[in-house]
Order: structure tokens, then sequence, then C-alpha cells
């Protein structure tokens, strides 16, 4: 078990002892238990990579005997250095308020978990799970076994219009997979810790006002932003229902956390189920980090033709809707609102940061007004 230890420079910052000593003893102790067929008395245990993300650590081990080589991933699912007990911050414009960080890690063990129970019962070919070993505490850090599979972010970087190894074709059944993994995880029931949001139409409404006048606050443009707002809330009135179908939503669902394997095999992790939130939340999400990630901003749309786009969008989103119509106008409403939210927190981050952030702000912004034409062209 981790303990926490006193800051000797900010008390208002929690400081854990999260070495990878303790990690790898951890693992010499417990890999009998992980996997059955190791032979623990000739067990080896080595730190292959420490990453660090802006919001997590991972510890990738690798444990072997004589004839089997496994990995596993302690995760760290919060940032060390800005975790605090008392205050969490909101430190830009978003759909919902940040949850206390230091609990992320019991969130997401009960939401993986869950989920590994869910895929593995169902036996499909179409959907991989990853093996959820343990949760440490002080503070929570998820002990996982490591999926070897590429995520669909680096498969997409490889099918690039300018790649030598252009195959756009071959995704398409791993999009369509990715649909009805996510239908299938939007059956899955309420945790303990799920809570509602959003669930009526005058949500939707009042957080693109918000976004718009965050932007606005920002860019300026008043009449631009305030045609957008005008013509996304009069679609939003006219085709969305008062009350909104929600379902469990998986938070977080884009290319980097998808894996696919095999037959185009897919597996998904970084969720919390924290929210029951409306369905086209997690297919405009995904739809949202497809079509404008930084690279195709940055290239002002060059990386993926709008072609390409449409058809990995049609193959996901027939996926998901597999029996009965697809709902395009209210996942494009989503889209915007999506899109929006993500507009208005770039520009909360970077308009004040260095002369290379200022620029590509600059190609983002420039790059995003001309999207949104396009979007709303869709409505």
């Amino acid at each position: 078990m981790l303990t926490p230890c006193a800051s000797t420079a900010d008390p208002a910052i929690v400081m854990f002892d999260v070495t990878e000593d303790r990690f790898a003893e951890h693992l010499r102790l417990h890999a009998g238990r992980f996997f059955a067929e190791l032979d623990v008395s000739t067990t080896t245990v080595r730190l292959v990579q420490h990453s660090e993300r802006h919001h997590s650590q991972l510890f990738d081990f690798e444990v072997a005997d004589r004839s089997a080589v496994r990995n596993v991933i302690y995760k760290i699912p919060f940032s060390l250095e800005a975790a605090t007990v008392d205050d969490v911050r909101e430190d830009r414009p978003s759909l919902f308020s940040l949850a206390n960080p230091l609990n992320n890690g019991l969130r997401e063990y009960q939401a993986l978990k869950s989920v590994e129970q869910h895929f593995s019962e169902l036996d499909s070919g179409r959907f991989g799970h990853i093996a959820m070993f343990e949760l440490l505490e002080s503070p929570f850090v998820l002990v996982m076994e490591k999926c070897g599979d590429p995520n669909l972010k680096s498969l997409l970087r490889k099918s690039v219009q300018f790649s030598p190894a252009h195959n756009s074709t071959g995704l398409n059944p791993a999009f369509a997979n990715t649909g009805a993994w996510l239908r299938e995880f939007h059956t899955l029931s309420d945790l303990e810790h799920t809570e509602l949001r959003h669930a009526g139409r005058d949500t939707f409404v009042d957080a693109v006002d918000r976004f718009c006048d965050s932007l606005v606050s920002r860019i300026c443009k008043h009449s631009f932003f305030e045609q957008l707002r005008r013509r996304i809330n009069q679609v939003a009135l006219n085709s969305l229902p008062v009350e909104l179908p929600c379902v469990v939503a998986h938070g977080d669902f884009a290319p980097r956390n998808i894996l696919v394997g095999e037959e185009s095999r897919i597996t998904v992790f970084d969720t919390q189920r924290r929210w029951r939130a409306p369905l086209y939340e997690d297919l405009a999400y995904f739809l949202m980090s497809l079509k404008v990630p930084g690279p195709q901003v940055r290239s002002q749309g060059l990386l993926f033709s709008r072609r390409q786009l449409d058809v990995w969008e049609s193959h996901f989103l027939n996926g998901y809707f597999c029996v009965g119509p697809v709902p395009l106008t209210a996942v494009r409403l989503y889209e915007c609102l999506l899109t929006l939210e993500w507009w208005a927190a770039i520009n909360f981050r970077q308009s004040g940061g260095r002369l290379m952030q200022r620029a590509s702000l600059a190609l983002s912004n420039r790059y995003l007004f001309r999207y949104f034409e396009t979007l709303l062209a869709s409505l």
C-alpha cells in the first residue's frame, strides 16, 4: 500500500511515494496471482518505460520467467503536481465541473472492472477487454495488464493522404466495430458514483450560450458567434426533444483510447463512467476527435479529405445504429457543442502563451471558423 508523504514546499500540495521500487516490489509479490502460467521461482521484473502525461503517469513493467513474458501497467490517473485534497479548480470553460482528482483511480478501476466483466461475458471476437488486477490505495493506483494492440490514433497517422502506407479503406471495419462497441457500452447500468447531468434540451442551449460568450471574450468576432449561437439553438429547439435520451457516458471516447487488434477487434479503456448524459455526447466526441485533431487543424484540413472522413463517419454511425435511422441532426448539434467547448478551452489556455503557442492558436482559430461553416451547412 502506498502512503502519502508530507510536502516540504507547499502544504496545499499532496505528495505521494509512488516510486518505481514500490511498484516493482508489488509486482514481484503478486505476479503469480496475476498470471497463473508464470513460474514465480524464476520470475524477473523490470521497468520498460515510465511516461508522464498531463493528467497521469504510467509505469510499464515487464514480468517474465523462462518461457513467458507479460506486461503490467501501474497507472496514477491524476497529476501529482496539481493534486490537492481540498481545492479542485476548474481552469477552463467546461460542460461540467471537475471532481477531486485523488478519487479518479477508484472511479476508473470500478468502471474498467465492470467493462472487463461485461465484454468478457459477451465472448465476441469483435471486442476485447483489459484485465484489471488490483487497485492500490493512498493514492489510488490502477494495476492492469497491458494490451499490445495499436491505438486507432496511431493507425490514422498511417492513413493520412500523404503517407506511403496510405490505406484508408482498411480501417472501415474498425470504425464499424468501434460504433458497435460504444452501443454495447451504452447498455451498462450506473455505478455508485454515476451522476445524471444535462438531461434536458435547455441545458444544451445554455451550454452553447456559455461557450459562445467565452469565445467572444477571447476572439471578439461578436457577429460571427451571435449568428452561430442563433443557428445552433434554433435547430436544437426544432430537433431535440425536451427530455434527452441518456446513457452512461464513456467521457473520453477518442481514437487515442481505442485499441485495434486482429480482425479489427476493438478494446477501449480510460473511462470513469462518471456521468449519465445524452447518448449523442460520446458519438459527437469521437467524431470531433476524428475530424479536428491537432495535426488536421494545423495542416488546415490537408491530412484527411472530407470524403474520407465522411466514409469513416458512416461506418462508425452505422455500427452504432445497426437498426433504425441515424439521428444525424442530433449528432451534428452535439458536434457543434463539443467543438465549441474545445475551441473555448484552447483559447483560454493559449491566448497568453509564448509566440509559438499564439501562432498555433491563430492557425486553429482560422481553421475552426471555416470548419463551423461546414458544420452549420450540414444542419
